[in-house]
């Protein structure tokens, strides 16, 4: 009995201390159900986790995990939340190090597993694991922007409890599905399927079938997935798709449908979101959307819609947003103005030439974009929307704004630029919220002093007006950020602008300021950005510029008539980024100061009367990508510091007197794509150029003309992959040209072009080039197109290497002026861009080769002054070139356009002979082919017939053996017959 009473009393106090430490919350046996805990510790290691977002991924209770959510009553983790950020450069993210069917493994543990989101993570472009489908209770699955690869797998239609599938990706092509397509119909409980982005270009005809068997869903998004109109229900099946009548959310944005809006849109009467742009519809809007009384959304833009909007659209009563830009619209129905809860309003780009006074009733309306019309005016009734905050009626033809503008009392952006306008009314002082005035581009000749009442205005946009005058109350927008008033007639500015004390960027040029430079130059010291380019300025830069202006860090000065030197404390912004005082009159030196920027990337001086030699106090630590000194009068060597540089790209230091050796290692120069120092003195040879690993540089243009360079071209400047550019004229260079100059990738290949990263701004400044007999100056395009090989004017000998006719994309080849022999290649016509080709003042002998009138570019030809003979060939482009001194100094050339008439024996052979030997060719070859197809016929129908049908071969036979019988038989009584009658006859003698 006591026994029993101290067993009882020690149960007691075990179920006492257990239950206190249950409600305490410290019993760790329902922390975490440990094999769970392993899977999740395994599923770590399959990745690479740089930002931590996995480090609290450790101890007993994997409850208390980041992302991790266990169910409240047995712990079973039941979620995983490990959404990765949207942007790859940003964190958290997680890579996959291991092979994906590890994580698929690991995740199969998780048997209550419902929820799993894996989204914005990268799995570097792994196929998604077919074992995901034997998580059957999984109501939630995300890997959307999770860079999967390949087919989506079909066993995911397994996941019957799955409401919601996010597929979605970044880009189209990254997933695919096949033809088969029937498993997502399998998916009965799915509510929400997004595949945007997912290759569905070769999924079955049946795809909206299998959509259509599911009856829950409501939201589907199949944007950017290659669709067309073979994959939409026909008629036969459209009963079927009536069951998508569940739907709200549908997105078949950025496909490739064609022809009308799908007829079928109109039973999809739940819908509220409807998303259909960027296809190829065409035709009119539906009059029967108006039946699609819940929608709230609806974007049709950048499409070939055409016709009247219908005046059903009035029956959409609780449509908040209607974007129908970029198509082809005509009108706007008065029914619009019920659309009672519309807040934005995009109708650009369309070819709309009036808005209906009923635009007033929208009493919500916040944005409205009606840019790029065809519009004249804009009805008093504006002044009625109360709530509009944003009105962009750019690029239309309107010529007069309204008073009642002025009653927009919420207003916070006017975009108006590009149209006719010639005044502004004086209630746009009304506007007390605005902050956004964009005019530019107009026919303004003065702006209202009413002006002064926009006390929350930011940003003023006035170039490409005619401007004469700026009244003085302009010093009192005292927020204002930003004013653009380039492009007028402007001969000042009022000294109240020195108020505008929140001022950062001011932009004046191409106006007509004048001698003498403006005090208001002492702008408020925020001031970040300031153009007076093109302004007539002629005065000297104060020397404290840089001390007036602390924050500066774009200035644009160039076209003015500026004198003087460049002050120093400019220099010493530390800030300033970008400084263009270029076509000036400035004199001086190159401040030194310049070295110690570091915040400076683009330096153009160029066009200049700057003298002395270039600083050579360059760091490594500097940011400059664009450094233009060129025609100035720059004299002394070539700053060894600047290859330390190393974000440089352009370097122009061309037309000045820069002299001595060529110590420019372009192997240092990492980021070099424009080197430009033609026109200078440099002697020396190229070697030091190339010297060290270049075969994957950055270069395209290297210009080296009219300089003091001798000795051999090396070899290794074919080592330059990107080379477009090659100007080397005007030298002492001797020696042969390389034959791997017809290996330069780009002018074999132009198309690599498109897919050059090198140099975004390379085309920034002009490149003055020798073409077609002249100077020309390239600059942006055109410099970026032109492919040129320039070696005039040295003293070259040896044979024009054949292989430079694979040089197919080249449009300039000069070589004239050197003392090259032989003969122009056979083949020359091959280089079928040619556009401009001078061979002059050589010793090249032989005829001209016929293959030359191929060359259907051709604008420029010079062949003067060699040992030429021949006729000249005659034919296609040639013959346009009509001018007879490109083939002066040849005597023995002979045909047109010389007056020089070929013999007979000499005439050339046309392009009309060559077509009739073809044909005499052609028809031989034809009478050989049909006499032998002849013998073969008639060979193979007889032996054939012998050698596979059996009967036939034993008839024959037979019938042989029976001639030849009869044929001995014959012989034989003829023989027999002769000589009987000889017999006779000898008898009878």
């Amino acid at each position: 009995m006591r026994k029993t009473f101290c067993a009882m009393l020690v149960l007691v106090a075990v179920l006492f201390f257990g239950a206190a430490e249950f409600c305490s919350g410290r019993n760790t046996s329902f922390s975490c159900i440990e094999k769970e805990r392993e899977a999740l510790l395994k599923f770590k290691l399959c990745f690479h986790d740089p930002s931590h977002m996995l480090s609290s991924w450790k101890g007993n209770d994997c409850c208390e995990w980041r992302g991790v959510g266990c169910d409240k009553n047995n712990r079973y983790v039941v979620s995983l939340q490990l959404r990765g950020s949207v942007f790859s450069n940003q964190r958290p993210q997680l890579y996959l190090i291991d092979d994906v069917k590890e994580v698929g493994s690991s995740l199969l543990k998780l048997r209550y597993l419902e929820h799993l989101d894996l989204s914005n993570n990268n799995f570097s472009g792994n196929l998604i694991s077919p074992s995901l489908g034997l998580m059957k209770q999984l109501r939630y699955l995300n890997l959307s922007y999770a860079q999967f690869r390949g087919r989506i797998p079909g066993e995911l239609g397994n996941l019957t409890r799955l409401r919601v599938l996010d597929l979605s990706q970044y880009y189209y092509g990254g997933l695919k599905v096949d033809d088969d397509i029937q498993w997502i119909s399998r998916l009965s409980s799915l509510q929400r399927l997004d595949m945007s982005g997912v290759n569905l270009s070769h999924a079955s005809s049946n795809l909206f079938q299998a959509l259509g068997m599911l009856s829950s869903l409501s939201w589907l998004s199949l944007s950017d997935c290659s669709l067309k109109n073979s994959h939409l229900p026909s008629h036969n099946h459209l009963l079927n798709f009536t069951l998508l009548g569940n739907i709200q959310h549908f997105d078949m944005s950025q496909n490739s449908f064609h022809g009308p809006i799908p007829i079928f849109l109109q039973n999809m009467t739940s819908l509220i979101v409807l998303y259909l742009f960027s296809n190829q519809l065409t035709g009119s809007i539906l009059d029967s959307i108006g039946q699609l009384s819940k929608l709230k959304s609806i974007s049709l833009f950048n499409n070939q819609l055409s016709g009247s909007i219908p005046n059903s659209i009035g029956q959409l009563s609780k449509l908040e947003s209607m974007d129908l830009s970029g198509n082809q619209l005509s009108s706007i129905p008065d029914s619009i103005g019920q659309l009672s809860k519309l807040k934005s309003m995009d109708l650009s780009g369309n070819q709309l030439s009036s808005i209906p006074d009923s635009i007033g009733q929208l009493s919500k309306l916040e944005s409205m974009y009606l840019s790029g019309n065809q519009l004249r005016s804009i009805p008093d009734s504006i002044g009625q929307l109360s709530k509009l905050e944003s009105m962009y009626l750019s690029g239309n033809q309107l010529r007069s704004i309204p008073d009642s503008i002025g009653q927009l009392s919420k207003l916070e952006g006017m975009y108006l630029c590009g149209n006719q306008l010639r005044s502004i009314p004086d209630s746009i002082g009304q506007l007390s919220k605005l902050e956004d005035m964009y005019l530019f581009g107009n026919q303004l000749r003065s702006i209202p002093d009413s002006i002064w009442q926009l006390s929350k205005l930011e940003r003023i946009y006035l170039s490409g007006n005619q401007l004469s005058s700026i009244p003085d109350s302009i010093g009192q927008l005292s927020k204002l950020k930003s004013m653009d008033l380039s492009g007028n007639q402007l001969r000042s500015i009022p000294d109240s602008i020195w108020q505008l004390s929140k001022l950062e960027g001011i932009y004046l040029s191409s106006n007509q300021f004048g001698i003498g430079f403006p005090k208001w130059l002492q702008l408020p010291k925020t001031i970040k950005m300031v153009d007076l380019s093109n302004a007539s300025i002629s005065s000297p830069l104060p020397e404290n510029i840089g001390h007036m202006m602390p924050m500066l860090e774009v200035l644009h000065l160039a076209n003015n008539l500026i004198k003087g030197s460049i002050p120093k404390s400019l220099c010493n912004l530390k800030y300033l980024a970008v400084l263009d005082l270029s076509n000036n009159m400035l004199s001086g030196n190159i401040p030194k100061s310049l070295c110690n920027s570091k915040s400076l990337g683009y330096l153009d001086l160029s066009n200049n009367m700057l003298s002395g030699s270039i600083p050579n106090c360059w760091r490594n630590d500097q940011s400059f990508f664009f450094i233009d000194l060129s025609s100035n009068n720059l004299s002394g060597l070539f700053p060894s510091t600047m290859v330390q540089l190393s974000s440089l790209s352009l370097l122009h230091l061309n037309n000045n007197s820069l002299h001595k050796g060529l110590h420019v290692a372009l192997k240092n120069f990492t980021s070099l794509v424009v080197l430009d120092l033609g026109e200078n003195k440099f002697s020396g040879n190229l070697t030091s150029i190339v010297r060290g690993e270049i075969s994957n540089h950055s270069l395209k243009v290297l210009r080296l003309r009219k300089n003091l360079v001798s000795g051999y071209i090396p070899l290794e400047l074919c080592s330059f992959s990107h080379m477009q550019i090659l100007d080397l004229a005007d030298n002492n260079l001797i020696g042969s040209i390389p034959p791997c100059f017809g290996k330069f990738p780009i002018m074999v290949n132009a198309t690599q072009l498109i897919h050059d990263s090198y140099g975004g701004y390379w085309d920034e400044a002009p490149l003055i080039e020798v073409v077609k007999g002249r100077y020309l100056e390239y600059k942006r395009r055109t410099l970026r197109l032109e492919i040129s090989i320039d070696l005039s004017s040295n003293n070259l000998i040896g044979y024009i290497p054949e292989e430079l006719i694979l040089l197919k994309d080249l449009h300039n080849l000069n070589l004239s002026w050197n003392h090259l022999s032989g003969k122009i290649p056979e083949k020359i016509g091959q280089m079928e861009n040619l556009e401009s080709l001078d061979f002059s003042k050589n010793g090249l002998s032989g005829m001209i080769p016929n293959s030359m009138s191929s060359l259907t570019k051709l604008s420029h030809l010079n062949l003067s002054y060699n040992n030429l003979s021949g006729p000249i060939p005659t034919g296609y482009q040639l013959q346009t070139l009509e001018d007879p001194t490109m083939y002066a100094g040849n005597p023995q050339l002979c045909g047109a356009p010389l007056l020089n008439k070929c013999s007979n024996d000499t005439l050339p052979p046309t392009t009309a002979n060559f077509k009739d030997n073809d044909e005499g060719a052609l028809k031989r070859m034809w009478f050989y082919i049909v006499v032998l197809l002849g013998f073969v016929t008639g060979f193979w129908g007889v032996v054939g017939t012998l050698i596979f049908v059996k009967n036939w071969r034993y008839a024959y036979f037979q019938w042989v053996d029976d001639v030849q019988h009869w044929i001995l038989v014959v012989i034989t009584l003829k023989v027999a017959c002769f000589k009987k009658m000889f017999n006779g006859n000898k008898d009878d003698q």
